[in-house]
């Protein structure tokens, strides 16, 4: 038990017992953030360079695999997945970093869409909570006039 983030994996594995297509994997690897990759994702901080094994586990039968996959993580990108060491090793020796930085530039671009949608349910849960309150507010002065008005036409027939 515990907390994993799932890695979608660049394509599907065949289950060797049940033949269910397996998608994904889970990790513990990274923070543990309960999150979803894929290739190109940011999973780790910059510095990090390291190949990761990873069992694959159907969900059908209920049984791991007899043969890992190989995560790689290249400056904190997901940059692979492989099915051997020595394809991992390779793909780390073969980025360039002319790749590196496109996918750092793609990566910013969700960050800022990711922030300005923030942005936008922020302001529209200000706008929702401005406007309930003056909602609110317009209802009990509405109440409140009603009851006064009520009042004053009862005492003026009272003195009447």
């Amino acid at each position: 038990m515990g907390m994993f983030d799932t890695i979608i994996l660049d394509r599907s594995y065949e289950c060797v017992k049940c033949k269910n297509m397996i998608t994904s994997t889970q990790t513990k690897a990274f923070d543990n953030t309960l999150d979803e990759y894929t290739t190109k994702d940011c999973v780790d901080h910059a510095e990090d360079i390291r190949i990761i094994k990873e069992e694959l586990f159907c969900d059908n039968c209920h049984e791991f695999q007899p043969d890992p996959v190989y995560l790689v993580v290249n400056r904190g990108i997901l940059t692979g997945i492989a099915d051997s060491l020595q394809q991992a090793r390779a793909l780390i020796d073969d980025l360039n970093k002319e790749k590196l930085i496109l996918w750092y530039h793609d990566l910013y671009r969700r960050y800022i869409k990711q922030k300005n949608d923030t942005h936008s349910h922020r302001k529209f849960l200000y706008d929702l909570r401005k406007w309930w309150g003056e909602h609110l507010y317009k209802e009990k002065t509405k109440t409140n006039s009603f009851f006064l008005f009520i009042l004053i036409i009862s005492k003026a027939q009272f003195h009447q």
